[in-house]
């Protein structure tokens, strides 16, 4: 599998993703840096995985690292990860599909039963979209 890297633009309704974000996110700053370094402990884990099974031949799975880089004279901050990566339709499913979705009935529609939050947070970019809590342009490269 080839992976082309594209670039491209999520435009955020706010209004929609905040409120969302504070009801399952708490409301430390802080946490954006924690859902980062789990999303790429995630991908790193489905590369393995991925490698484990012989699905990903044509990648070298040695000692992943995640890195974590600050630099304060530009002011930003970057995750770095040796995981899986994403495609231009995962991040549209993922990442955009929830931003212009009402947000809440997105995470209701995918609920269980017993109204439980079924790791959804996760799996539908939520964790991304902590990061505007202290940011104003966020990139996925």
């Amino acid at each position: 599998n080839i992976h082309i890297m594209s670039k491209g633009t999520i435009n955020v309704s706010v209004e929609n993703i905040f409120p969302l974000i504070k009801k399952f996110l708490y409301s430390d700053h802080e946490i954006f840096l924690r859902e980062l370094i789990s999303n790429a402990t995630d991908a790193t884990l489905k590369l393995k995985h991925l490698a484990n099974i012989g699905e990903a031949n044509d990648v070298a799975y040695g000692n992943p690292k995640i890195e974590v880089k600050v630099d304060k004279e530009n002011k930003t901050l970057r995750i770095i990860d040796e995981g899986i990566g994403m495609t231009k339709d995962e991040v549209e499913k993922y990442i955009n599909q929830i931003a212009f979705s009402g947000a809440e009935e997105f995470i209701e529609k995918y609920k269980d039963k017993e109204g439980e939050d079924t790791g959804i947070i996760g799996h539908f970019g939520l964790g991304f979209y902590s990061s505007f809590m202290v940011a104003d342009k966020v990139e996925i490269i």
